[in-house]
This record gives C-alpha cells, structure tokens and sequence, in this order.
C-alpha cells in the first residue's frame, strides 16, 4: 500500500496549525486583582459579585488581598506583572507609593484599573464614584439634622487612598465652611477595619460627652461604630457611605441619616465587567463613572427639607432591590459604553 508521507506530513501541520489558532482565539483573559483587604465584610461582597462576572463574562480571575498592607500591595502587583496577566485591577493604598509598580505594568501594556481610586502618573484607567459632591451631602444632611450645631467626629479609611481622601476633605469643607456651629473633634483612620472604628468609637464616647454625630466613609466600620454608640446608650447621628445592607434598617429608622449607595456587588461586578471589555479590546476614556444613589427614608428626607436641604432619593426598600441588579444593569449584552456614566 503506498502511503504518501509528504500529504500526511502537510495534514498533519495544517491539523496542527488549526489547533493552535483555535487554542489562541480561545484564550481565556486573566485578570489580576489587588485588593486592600479581602475579608472586610464589603470586599467579600465585591468578590462574590466580581466572580459572577466573570463567569458571565469568560475570564478568569486572581484574587489578592493585602490585609492593609502598603508593601504587600506592591508585591501583589508586581507578581501579577511578572505572570503577565492581561489586565490588572488595584484598589491603591496610597497612590503615589504604588506608582513605580503600575508605571511596571504599563512597560509591558498591561492595562491597569485603580478601583474607586486614582494612582499618580495619570495614564491608568480609573473607575470612580462622585466622592466629593456625594460625600458633601453626607455632610449637610448630617449637620442639618443637627441644626447646625455640635460636636462630630469622622471615620476614614487611610492617608494616601483617592476615596477615603476625598471623601475626607468634603466633609472637612462642608463643616467648616457651610455650618460653623459644628465642630470637628476627631478624625481616625480606621485602616478598613472594624475592629479600630469601634476603639475609635469608644474613645470618643469618652472624651467627648457632648458628642452628636459621626460621618464614616464607608458602611462597614459605622456599622461597628455604631453598635458601640447602641452599646452605650448614646444616641447618636450617624451618615455613611457605601450601601451596605447592614445600615438599611439604621436608615430607615433614621438613626443613620443619609447613606450613598455604590452597593459592593455592584461594585464588584462593575470592575470586572470593565476589565474584562478591556482585555477584550473595548476603548474607554481614562475615568470610567458608576451611578450612585442617596438612600434615606421619606420621614428623614421630610425632615431635612423642612431644615432647608432636598437631594434626589431612593429608600431603603429600594435601595435593596437596585443593589441586587447588577447582573442585569451591566450584562456582557450590553453595550461597551453602558459600562460609564457622565460624571455626577
């Protein structure tokens, strides 16, 4: 039987070939995630959401956290540009110490998403929130409540984040500049842990007798900060930020008097449908938007228009419901550009 080696050798080649290209069109995307911590209560939240999306959206995703730790998070990034991931998120810690590691990436075109943040250098993608109008409504629903007068304190995240920075500096200005009779005893960076919001909390009730309102830049250390105040029999205002649903029944008994919700699933799904478009090829501007929402109940809001201050609202009830959502709102079927919204 005669065989002719040199078709078979050829079909063997092309068999060969075709699999390689069909291996490379099926190349999954890897998406490298740096975050500040994963076991805060809204990280967890975010991961969850985040691996739904990119389920729906067919990549995969590395999770690392960095337990608050700025050297940690510079390793992480470091390692993901050594693995050559195709596109890596980072929610920075301070964002000039961690510009040497992103200024990596970008020599080997690795695209890098700072999450709700910004890293100096300003060549990055950055997915963002309206921190500074949203928190400074935080602020004047706060002090309204107190008729404009009182001592407050505030809890942060840490010096050197773009989010807990800003959100720091509008409820700085809006107190000193807008409300006079409100006074600003405390700051504390609480590090994202709960754990130091409550010490905090604790030291305040202390020091400060007469205190009557606390701002916290986000949900999940006021919620421990407040189960403090409870604890203490200290009846205490209390405005936040985040949407965690723990603060949902404080809101709606208006112990807690405004919050904004960015919703950790939403977040999360958010920032991994972006990545994944990214590695995909969709174009995007450097500074992407998510729609926020204020959430209070329709007796605060009342109250707080008869004190002279009126915002657009969603309550509590609804608020649940839109931060479930997101599967739907950002959907690999939807549009690239579905992903941003114009600045708040």
């Amino acid at each position: 039987m005669f065989i002719n080696k040199t078709g078979v050798a050829s079909a063997v080649m092309l068999a060969l070939v075709a699999s390689a290209s069909t291996f490379a069109a099926e190349k999954v995307p890897v998406i490298g995630v740096v975050a500040i911590d994963l076991q805060n209560s809204f990280f967890v939240r975010m991961r969850q959401a985040g691996d739904e999306a990119a389920k729906d959206y067919g990549v995969k995703v590395i999770w690392q956290g960095s337990e608050g730790s700025l050297e940690k998070e510079i390793s992480n990034i470091e390692n993901f540009v050594n693995q050559g991931v195709d596109v890596i998120l980072v929610d920075p810690l301070d964002r000039a110490a961690i510009a040497n590691a992103v200024q990596k990436a970008k020599a080997k075109n690795i695209p890098v998403v700072a999450m709700g943040n910004k890293v100096d250098g300003n060549w990055n993608y950055n997915t963002l929130y309206p921190d500074y109008s949203n928190m400074s409504t935080v602020a004047r629903a706060l002090a309204k409540k107190l008729d404009g007068k009182g001592e407050v304190a505030l809890l942060v995240g840490g010096k050197g984040n773009y989010v807990s920075d800003t959100r720091e500096k509008a409820f700085r200005d809006v107190m000193s500049k807008e409300f006079p009779g409100i006074k600003l005893v405390g700051v504390e960076a609480t590090n994202w842990d709960s754990t130091r919001s409550s010490d905090a909390m604790q030291t305040w009730l202390s020091t400060y007798p007469n205190l009557k309102g606390v701002g916290c830049f986000a949900d999940s250390i006021c919620v421990a900060a407040k189960a403090i105040a409870d604890a203490n029999g200290r009846p205490i205002s209390f405005a936040s930020y985040e949407g965690d649903p723990e603060m949902f029944p404080h809101v709606s008994d208006g112990s807690n008097v405004v919050d904004v919700l960015n919703g950790a699933s939403r977040v999360g799904y958010w920032n991994i449908a972006v990545a994944a478009r990214l590695a995909k090829g969709a174009k995007y501007p450097t500074d992407l938007f998510m729609p926020t929402y204020f959430v209070t109940s329709d007796k605060t809001a009342a109250e707080l228009k008869a004190n002279g201050l009126s915002f657009p609202y969603i309550t509590p009830s609804k608020a649940e419901l839109v931060a479930k959502e997101y599967r739907t709102e950002m959907s690999p079927s939807k549009p690239d550009s579905a992903m941003t919204v114009a600045e708040q």
